[in-house]
């Protein structure tokens, strides 16, 4: 094999081998690098099990995007029909080899374990089990980073199971009591390889010994090791129940998820003052896999893989969540249209009430408002916002009675799961709502705590009409200026009943959040004058000191607090503001999405991906996350899921203006000039002289060499002028835009163009020039600072459906 060209790799030297595999180091002969390619061996190419099994390695290794897990980048085979795999090659060695070759100390140890617990939680988060953990398959990279390899033994749950002995599956070392069984395991098998990893590291051997396979296994069925604290002094006794609580021979005794023992490690960093994060990879572990190379053209197997990844991503997105639930928009039968607003007040405090639960996926309010007045199934509906159960239900006010109807619906079998009629005075609104809540809460999860149903009252003011006032102004607000109309009357009756609401009870701390949320939209949607400017931006700091003052707790206060510090460029307290809100409310899209924005203006795009996906799983009609979320995919490199939601997005609102631009700045970017004119052409009229629209139009200039019209089109202050330099091949001009762009704006505001520097196409030819390292070093050091001021929010957010 040394020597010779398949497809375009150029096969250099051989890696190693086992039993499923052999691995070649080659040259990718297209984009000009080094990978590492896995062949299924000869022998087994006729055995149509290992070969499936083969596969499924690409296909589980391909859906886990995290910096711990090792990159595949496609699965193909040869002209003889030898299946290989093309990986991302790494300069470092196994964890097998630097167990053998020195002592790791206890800080080393710490923050190996971490990366591996990290990997493993995002590939369990995914439904999927790797089954073979140990040193051997732990790649340490130069930088320090850990990779964990060969996933070709996971188990992808909702997919054909491969029967084999499982004693011939992995490395019996390694394997948990249920794995040497034979019998079902699940994602704590994995706790328990980690253990054992985790117990080699520390003492050089490991803890089930025996000279023959049968005598391994006779030991982890019924031995226990020896403490690891009687075979090397020092050890944390804090680390050595770590080991021993994974090492339980009863899953059900030992972690029973990734995360709790990754949080238990880290515990011990930072309770003992160890660091655990060596200071030559600090801001460096999650950038690798952004960084890229743009790949516009993928081979058919690629695109098959891909398209199975996404097409699984819903069910496994499903299967995260045991209990989900939309509350259907709530009907109006009375005679009176204009109770439109207390039917959708109904709606959305339902929704909060058990938003509040952390166990409970609920669907966000925009997305639920798309199934007013529908004629879609309950199935139909459950299928498509991926929740288990709908509430839906009817309102009559008349005088002062209310009337409610609601019944809870399985989406599968679509069956009634509970109903109630409440026939009240319109005084007892409040106590409805909570009765509601919690009915649903008890039939949805078992074993609520006092404390949890008390989580899931409604917040309530001390006057029903002043609540009338307060629904209004949210109705005129969401669903009429800032939903539809952008229309200043819609804004002045919204803003009007906020103050009524405000008159009659003054210290309902919603009301005041929600009209400095109301001035906030309309600073942030209205062209005006640099006093009307000032004056509205005053507006939102009064009305939030004052919603501050009797509430700081609630979500949207700090929320809106954070757009206001944002504009205000209080970069820190913006973000203290928006981790407080994802305290109090961590499975809100509103707060994810803000923490989404959050980070993204700071140029950390992969984890504001994340967040804006944690704001799509609950909100996942609403075409604003999607369209942000593309475009932080866009430049960092991930053309073609950035393409996937920005589909998704148009799909829901064919005009949306967010997802427009950043179409065209995906066209733009992945050299397809003709698909953007026809876009730029149909919405230019209807956007008028928009700066964002003005700015794609200039680079379209741009790319197709027309220099005059870019640079008469491209609007000043909108500070991505260096890709029209780029484009148009002025590297002076650019770089020293970039330079003055850097000195003067992004110091200020803490915002690294890294990523799209590093690996954005527009910008190829700017690569070459001498000057252009000194410029991306700069931004890298930005990034690095704000990944740690910034990044790291997974430490201090419980994590979403914590348990």
């Amino acid at each position: 094999m040394i020597g010779k060209t398949i497809s375009h790799y150029k096969i250099l030297e051989k890696l190693g081998s086992g039993g499923m595999g052999v691995v070649y180091k080659a040259r990718d002969l297209r984009l000009d690098r080094f990978v590492a390619l896995k062949f299924l061996p000869p022998h087994l190419t006729q055995n149509e099990e290992d070969k499936q099994r083969f596969i499924q390695e690409a296909k589980a290794a391909s859906a886990l995007d995290h910096n711990n897990i090792c990159t595949i980048h496609e699965i193909d085979q040869t002209d003889d029909g030898q299946l290989f795999i093309s990986m991302a090659c790494y300069d470092g060695e196994t964890l097998e080899d630097k167990i053998k070759d020195e002592r790791l100390k206890i800080k080393e140890i710490i923050y190996i374990a971490i990366q591996i617990a990290e990997g493993l939680n995002k590939a369990h988060e995914k439904g999927i089990v790797h089954r073979d953990i140990k040193p051997a398959n732990i790649m340490l990279t130069t930088e320090g980073v850990v990779k964990i390899l060969d996933f070709g033994l996971a188990k992808l749950s909702e997919q054909t199971k491969i029967t084999k002995d499982l004693t011939t599956m992995g490395s019996v070392t390694y394997m948990s009591p249920e794995q040497t069984k034979g019998i079902q395991m699940d994602h704590r098998t994995d706790i328990w390889s980690l253990g054992v990893v985790l117990y080699e590291m520390i003492t050089g051997r490991a803890p089930f010994k025996g000279e023959y396979d049968t005598a391994v296994v006779y030991s982890i069925l019924n031995e226990l090791p020896e403490p690891v604290s009687a075979l090397r002094d020092g050890i944390p006794a804090e680390l050595e129940r770590i080991i021993n609580k994974s090492l339980q021979k009863a899953p059900v005794e030992r972690f029973q998820h990734m995360d709790e023992l990754r949080l238990d490690l880290q515990q011990i960093g930072s309770s003992s003052g160890i660091n655990v994060m060596p200071d030559r990879t600090r801001g460096q572990r999650s950038v690798s896999r952004l960084l890229k190379p743009a790949i516009i053209g993928l081979s058919i197997i690629m695109a098959f893989i891909i398209g199975y990844v996404v097409t699984d991503s819903e069910e496994e997105r499903a299967s995260a969540w045991e209990n989900s639930i939309a509350v259907l928009p709530f009907e109006n039968i009375s005679n009176d249209p204009e109770q439109e607003y207390f039917c959708d007040g109904m709606t959305e405090q339902i929704i909060s009430n058990l938003a509040r639960l952390p166990n409970l996926k609920v669907i966000s309010r925009t997305s639920v408002m798309h199934y007013r007045a529908t004629t879609k199934t309950i199935p139909e509906i459950g299928r498509e916002l991926n929740v288990e159960h709908v509430l839906e239900g009817s309102v009559r006010k008349y005088e002062n009675r209310l009337r409610i109807t609601a019944q809870l619906v399985n989406t599968r079998q679509d069956f009634s799961v509970w109903t109630e009629n409440f026939d009240r005075e319109y005084r007892e609104l409040f106590d409805i709502q909570d009765e509601v809540s919690e009915s649903i809460a008890a039939n949805l999860l078992a074993n609520l705590s006092r404390n949890e149903i008390s989580e899931i009252k409604t917040n309530r003011p001390k006057s029903t009409q002043a609540y009338e006032f307060y629904l209004k102004g949210r109705y005129y607000h969401y669903n009429k200026y800032w939903g539809a109309t952008i229309n200043p009357e819609d804004f002045k009756i919204s803003e009007e009943m906020f103050l009524k609401a405000i008159d009659l009870d003054p210290d309902y701390a919603l009301s005041y959040a929600n009209l400095a949320d109301l001035y906030n939209t309309y600073y942030r949607t209205s062209l005006l004058p640099e006093s009307e400017h000032t004056y509205y931006l005053n507006k939102q700091r009064y009305y939030l000191d004052k919603a501050l003052d009797l509430d700081s707790n609630l979500a949207e206060v700090q929320i809106i607090k954070s757009w206001i510090k944002q504009d205000a460029w209080e970069i820190p307290q913006a973000y203290h503001s928006v981790i407080k809100a994802l305290r109090t409310d961590p499975n809100s899209s509103y707060a994810n999405a803000a923490m989404g924005r959050f980070l993204h203006a700071r140029g950390l795009m992969e984890q504001a991906h994340e967040y804006f996906e944690k704001a799509i799983e609950t909100d996942p009609l609403q075409p604003m996350h999607l369209a942000w979320n593309s475009y932080c995919l866009t430049m960092s490199g991930n053309y073609q899921e950035s393409e996937v939601n920005i589909a998704r997005a148009l799909e829901i609102d064919p005009d949306h203006f967010v997802a427009i631009v950043n179409q065209l700045l995906l066209l733009l970017t992945t050299g397809r000039y003709d698909e953007a004119e026809v876009i730029l052409e149909k919405y230019d009229g209807i956007f008028g002289k928009n700066i964002n629209m003005m700015s794609v139009h200039a680079l379209l200039f741009a790319v197709r060499g027309d220099k005059e019209r870019a640079l008469n089109t491209y609007p000043e202050g909108h500070y991505y002028k260096y890709y029209i330099y780029a484009a148009l091949n002025m590297k002076d001009e650019a770089i020293g835009y970039l330079n003055r762009l850097f000195d003067e704006r992004l110091i200020l505001l803490e915002e690294s163009r890294y990523l799209e520097l590093y690996s954005n196409p527009i910008l190829n030819d700017l690569r070459s020039d001498p000057r252009f390292p000194v410029i991306l070093e700069n931004h890298k050091r930005l990034y690095e600072e704000d990944q740690d001021k910034y990044g790291r929010t997974e430490k201090i957010i419980r994590p979403i459906n914590s348990d």
